[in-house]
């Protein structure tokens, strides 16, 4: 007899309930997307210019002039005319796909649904990741190569770096460095985790204590990322005039409508949507929502291999975003003597 034997359950299973499972889904630092969204918002039209992704776009602003050197008034007095400079816009991609059968989910505690939610929540997290990287990496490329005036530290001119030698006045430092170059009002400050350290305890200093550091706090918007900015220091931060660098999200407009789920499924030609994400700043505020393109289609297949069927409906699912960075474009009037062909930006 087999007492059962063919009935008996082989292994338990259950699902994790959900906040189990969020340790599995925290959503990636995007303090950089966070801190560069401002300037998106004061011109999101730039985008709309770019109609498909070989169409090129431009910028435009007038820029300054050298100063003269005329010391008296003339009758005939002459100059030169006021000039333009024109930015060639750049988009990245981003893209990330997956796929999902029909039959592999007929028998499993994991319901289509589920796997299809899972799949879109793992892209998008891909995307804002990697995204994030690589503005990270476009602010650390921009960095200005000119840096005037005085503060307590050395300018580093092989890395572009200010190294500020005063830890306890490092905020204060940047600050007046600067203001040496020109920027009085709002700073977006982003720090490493060793320099937010520094700042977080600085900024907890009061009137009632021996030490009294809020000053340094005045016109800076501090963030956090938990990326390095540079390893050989012992915390560092990028620092810019909150509304002059930023960037500029981007989809094509046939993904500028809502995902249809009728034609997704039922038409190997598929449908091209697009549904928004929240970006997080490194407080965990939702600060923005960016776009993400997707494109489905489904086709028949045989997917025995991936536990589904030899006659299966295969669904493939792909997800995008472009993006580009951009900063105030300056021009090199202010690359003379012995900055002379040096690069100037807002980044410092």
């Amino acid at each position: 007899m087999s007492y059962f034997e063919p009935s008996k359950l082989l292994a338990g299973q259950a699902r994790f309930s959900k906040k189990m499972e969020s340790a599995e889904w925290r959503m990636p630092d995007t303090a950089v997307l966070s801190a560069l969204s401002i300037t998106e918002k004061g011109n999101p039209a730039i985008a709309n210019l770019r109609l498909r992704e070989d169409r090129l776009a431009y910028a435009y602003l007038p820029i300054k002039s050298a100063a003269g050197s005329a010391v008296k008034r003339t009758y005939n007095h002459t100059g030169n005319s006021p000039d333009s400079k024109a930015v060639q816009l750049s988009w990245n991609s981003i893209v990330e796909t997956f796929s999902l059968s029909a039959d592999q989910f007929l028998n499993n505690i994991i319901s289509f649904e589920d796997a299809y939610a899972s799949g879109i929540l793992n892209g998008v997290q891909n995307i804002l990741a990697r995204q994030e990287a690589l503005m990270l990496a476009s602010l650390l490329g921009d960095v200005t190569q000119i840096n005037k005036g005085r503060v307590q530290g050395t300018w580093n001119a092989t890395e572009n770096f200010m190294e500020i030698n005063n830890e306890e006045k490092f905020l204060a430092n940047i600050m007046t460095s600067m203001k040496n170059n020109g920027y009085q009002g709002q700073l977006m400050v982003i720090q490493d985790s060793l320099a937010y350290i520094n700042s977080a305890h600085l900024k907890n200093q009061g009137t009632q204590n021996a030490v009294n550091s809020a000053y340094q706090f005045g016109n800076a918007n501090i963030v956090m990322t938990s990326a390095s900015i540079d390893d050989s220091y012992l915390g560092s931060a990028l620092a810019f005039p909150v509304d002059m660098a930023g960037i500029i999200p981007w989809i094509p407009a046939k993904n500028r409508e809502p995902l249809n789920p009728e034609k997704a499924t039922n038409s190997v030609i598929g449908d091209y949507g697009s549904f928004t994400v929240p970006v997080l700043d490194d407080k965990g505020n939702t600060v923005y929502n960016l776009p993400i393109a997707i494109s489905v289609y489904t086709g028949r297949a045989d997917a025995e291999s991936r536990n589904g069927s030899a006659q299966d409906d295969l669904m493939q699912i792909e997800l995008s975003l472009d993006m580009a960075y951009v900063s105030a474009p300056l021009s090199t009037v202010r690359a003379t003597g012995d900055w002379a062909g040096k690069t100037d930006s807002v980044v410092y």
